[in-house]
């Protein structure tokens, strides 16, 4: 026998997925043509796209979502969630680079001398003075290790914990809720290739070297997807133990801050390698991990 309310509610689902997405892409689509059309100072415009799953979501709960923000869970969770979740994306990311290591992705420099150097590079190739831009009595090298550090505690509160959740209350708040609907199968998969996809469009404006032919440049991309909805399915684990958009939020934070962080401390041999080893760090946690999880609520 036919569910009448199950089609309902997914026609319902389908609506608010739709409103949804023509938002996102109409603010996604306005954030990288004004960051193009300002020029070298567009990266910083950029940065504002990372917020665009939060706008759409704010605008489709708004007007076109009937529950509107009873079920967005705005709740703060529990204070054990941030420290435990906080840990699991250090622990995370940790394990990347010592997978980045043991494959050949990277060589240590644990002085930052050469992301140093780089980044000196990177000040004079846009006409600015990297010693001139840092206060009094702070030499490039004491600010990298107090940016390190904060990477790895205060920063992931404040401002990190609202740059997440502008990821967040759109990504798995919404479009995670709407498409499990359809099936927790269909929502880790479909979800994590869409919000793979999301992140695409920032090439245009963040400069990436590359020096791979056709083929290479597509196991690429294939690579990275799966390290997407891996990274994707890790993080709607967080949201679904935690029932809280504030820890999922965090945890998301701490993964990119704590990526970032342990990056001065190395040398990169070979991307593409870097981009399989972060790929087979995600596989690992999703087998050995959260994927459990998942296997128990499918059967359920």
């Amino acid at each position: 026998m036919i569910n009448i309310n199950n089609i309902e509610e997914k026609q319902k689902a389908n609506n608010a997925l739709v409103a949804y997405f023509v938002l996102l892409a109409l603010l996604c689509t306005a954030f990288i043509v004004g960051a193009k059309l300002i020029g070298e100072k567009g990266m910083y415009l950029a940065q504002g796209y990372m917020i665009t799953p939060a706008l759409a979501a704010l605008i489709t709960r708004q007007f076109f979502y009937k529950s509107k923000f009873s079920d967005a869970k705005l709740n703060f969770g529990k204070a054990k969630d941030y420290l435990k979740f906080w840990i699991y994306s250090l622990l995370i990311v940790i394990a990347s680079y010592l997978v980045f290591y043991s494959i050949g992705a990277i060589k240590w420099d644990l002085t930052g001398q050469t992301f140093l150097v780089n980044l000196e590079a990177q000040f004079k190739d846009s006409g600015q003075d990297m010693y001139s831009s840092l206060p009094d009595g702070i030499t490039p090298k004491t600010m990298m290790w107090l940016l390190m550090i904060g990477q790895l505690t205060v920063l992931n509160i404040l401002p990190g914990i609202i740059t997440g959740f502008g990821e967040e209350f759109g990504h798995r708040g919404f479009m995670y809720t709407q498409l499990k609907k359809h099936g927790l199968l269909f929502s880790l998969l479909v979800g994590g290739i869409i919000w793979f996809a999301w992140h695409l469009p920032l090439q245009f404006v963040i400069p990436k070297t590359n020096d791979l032919n056709t083929i290479q440049t597509i196991l690429n991309y294939f690579i990275m997807a799966i390290g997407g909805i891996c990274t994707f399915i890790y993080l709607v684990y967080v949201f679904e133990k935690s029932q809280s958009i504030w820890v999922v939020s965090l945890a998301h934070i701490v993964f990119n801050n704590a990526s970032a962080a342990f990056s001065y401390l190395v040398i990169i041999q070979n991307k593409f390698l870097a981009n399989i080893g972060l790929t087979i760090t995600m596989l690992l946690v999703l087998f050995f991990g959260v994927g459990k999880y998942f296997i128990k609520q499918a059967r359920q």
